[in-house]
């Protein structure tokens, strides 16, 4: 007999968005959303209404090496809107939403050549907009900061009112050129600036953009601010599309079962379709609710066996949309072998989320670790954050890998954590068993619990000193040893601890349970030490830490000075795999281009 368990998160769903009912809805509008996925047929994403930035680029040479408002190296050029003779004669309005969560300057460019002699470009660059008209061989240029909205969001409006350009940011005029008169045959085109983020693609700074057949009142200008301030911290990826926020991704697989997580906009019925084989041949109803953020865990599966699956839904509005056919496989039997992969602090950058997703697909590890720092500050009020970025970069790899996380300080309030990894437990820390390896997730956000007395730390010493396993794993956020230049001391001025103090409990209960070894991220560089007991390095009874933090977040530097106990140090975005067989294993980490930077085997 088969059994589900729906498990249902206390979250209220939000009211359908509309446009200003005083201002016409966009004559185009594109949003770029799902942009990225795992490759040939692995692909997990069949929106047949995606709009993909990629579908407007142009490939024009000359163009890339041409001069430009920002002097800086063109890295694509896409014209993303249908030419209309005459459209740019009369009033308009062009709109960009921007999500920069980077820390080096990147930027775009609009370009609108109207004649041999004139022309408007406006520019973002880093923290600057620029605006500049060309007329008759005369130029007028203005420059503002830009002033982002919860640190990363920037709404612009290039409005036309017949006679003059008019420049709004977050809803407010900043600049406005006047004598402005565009010819017939004008056209646009966007030139991005990305050479300093390897990997990123214009769509991931620009999520969308709109074209009106009308201009903005100043008043209208920043209602449409304030309105796309609150579609923002709902999550929603799409204003009026029924859509998947989340998922659906694999949270929890036993030899047994299945867990399923997945959120949609709204509420939503439907269907779990599964098994063996297709066609698939046993089905599961998704009850009406309404919740959000839906848990689904399918018991009654048989051990090493790999499952397709597939989730229909529909909406109370009669729309409806289905994943393709998925799949995933359950744990095997002990002792087979197994192949895991570690990634941590993804943080603010999906396009190297994803990188990392692709070439860690191509080595199809029977699950995943994250080390926490999921996101870069994903907090209640910052819901944006895991559905617009964290979801965006892994998720396709997730819906047919499963992932044990845990939570980092950018997830520490775990309001958000807690409902998409509810397997976690209150506090968000627990234990996990994968063939003849255990794994002992810690939730390292709480240090006073991992004192010695602690309850967290008493709970750690009694499932350590009870197992069995023959491999045994601690997975934490914060670093108990690091090579990190300056988040323990500036090595730089002086000296450092070389690692979280508060930690130092921990070390020695380890220690004594005779951990094989650790793996924790927070900074952002990678580093392996050798065997270490009781403050030396010990090849005989030694614990291996590392520290594999390179998977998104803003890349840090190691101390000028090698550290007593690092065995390898590497900075660059990173992630590594770990692969059991019998009593042997061996971790090897590789960089983004795919190349081996570390190698590492332990023998029992």
């Amino acid at each position: 007999m088969l059994v589900i368990t729906i498990l249902l998160s206390l979250f209220s769903p939000f009211s359908k968005d509309v446009y200003l009912d005083s201002f016409p809805a966009p004559r185009q509008e594109f949003w770029f959303w799902n942009q990225t996925d795992l490759p040939r047929n692995a692909a997990t994403r069949n929106d047949p209404q995606t709009n993909y930035l990629t579908d407007f680029r142009q490939f024009q040479e000359a163009e890339l090496s041409s001069q430009n408002l920002l002097n800086q190296p063109v890295s694509a050029i896409f014209t993303p809107f249908s030419n209309e003779t005459d459209f740019y004669t009369k009033p308009f309005a062009l709109e960009f939403l921007l999500l920069n969560h980077v820390n080096q300057p990147v930027g775009f460019q609009v370009s609108m050549d109207y004649s041999d002699s004139q022309s408007l470009q406006v520019g973002v660059f880093g923290r600057e907009i620029q605006l500049e008209v060309t007329h008759d061989q005369k130029n007028q240029r203005e420059s503002r900061p830009l002033k982002p909205w919860k640190s990363y969001w920037s709404h612009l409006i290039i409005n036309y009112t017949g006679n003059e350009i008019q420049l709004f940011h977050q809803g407010e005029k900043i600049a406005s050129l006047k004598s402005i008169d565009f010819g017939p045959d004008t056209e646009l085109i966007l030139k991005g600036f990305l050479e300093n983020e390897p990997y990123m693609q214009l769509h991931d700074l620009i999520k969308q953009t709109a074209r009106y057949g009308t201009s903005y009142t100043p008043k209208e200008a920043q209602s449409r601010f304030s309105y796309l301030q609150k579609h923002i911290l709902t999550g929603k990826l799409y204003p009026d599309k029924f859509h998947f926020l989340a998922g659906p991704y694999l949270n929890h697989i036993t030899t047994n079962s299945a867990q399923l997580v997945w959120e949609t906009d709204q509420p939503a019925t439907g269907m779990i379709s599964f098994g063996e084989k297709l066609p698939l041949d046993q089905t599961i109803p998704i009850q009406e609710n309404s919740t959000l953020i839906r848990n689904a865990v399918i018991e009654n599966l048989k051990a090493g066996t790999t499952y397709y699956y597939q989730v229909s839904l529909s909406n109370t509005r009669g729309e409806t949309f289905q994943t393709p056919v998925l799949t995933f496989q359950t744990v095997k039997h002990r002792p087979s072998p197994i192949m895991f992969g570690i990634i941590s602090d993804t943080e603010s950058r999906p396009h190297i989320n994803n990188r990392v997703a692709q070439l860690m697909w191509d080595e199809r590890p029977d699950f995943l670790i994250h080390l926490g720092d999921l996101t870069d500050g994903g907090k209640k009020e910052n819901k944006f954050q895991w559905t617009m970025e964290y979801f965006q970069g892994v998720g396709p790899l997730t819906t047919r890998i499963p992932i044990a996380t845990v939570p980092g300080n950018g997830d520490d309030d775990l309001y958000w954590y807690s409902q998409y990894h509810p397997q976690t437990g209150e506090k968000a820390y627990y234990r996990f068993d994968y063939g003849e390896a255990s794994f002992w997730m810690l939730n390292s956000n709480l240090k006073n619990e991992l004192q010695t007395g602690g309850s967290h730390y008493d709970w750690l010493k009694r499932e350590l000193g009870e197992s069995q396993a023959k491999w045994k794993f601690v997975v934490l956020h914060h670093a108990p040893y690091s090579s990190d230049e300056d988040d323990y001391g500036n090595t730089w001025a002086g000296p450092s601890t070389l690692g979280d103090p508060n930690l130092s409990n921990l070390v020695s209960l380890l220690e004594d349970q005779s951990v094989d070894m650790v793996f924790y991220g927070h900074l952002h560089t990678y580093m392996r030490t050798n065997p270490i007991y009781r403050g030396k390095v010990s090849s005989d009874n030694g614990i291996v830490y590392m520290q594999v933090g390179g998977a998104g977040g803003n890349l840090e530097d190691n101390a000028p000075t090698r550290t007593w106990f690092a065995a390898k140090n590497y900075r660059g975005h990173h992630y590594s795999t770990v692969q059991l067989v019998e009593d042997e294993l061996e971790v090897r980490t590789y960089n983004l281009e795919g190349s081996l930077i570390d190698i590492c085997a332990l023998r029992k």
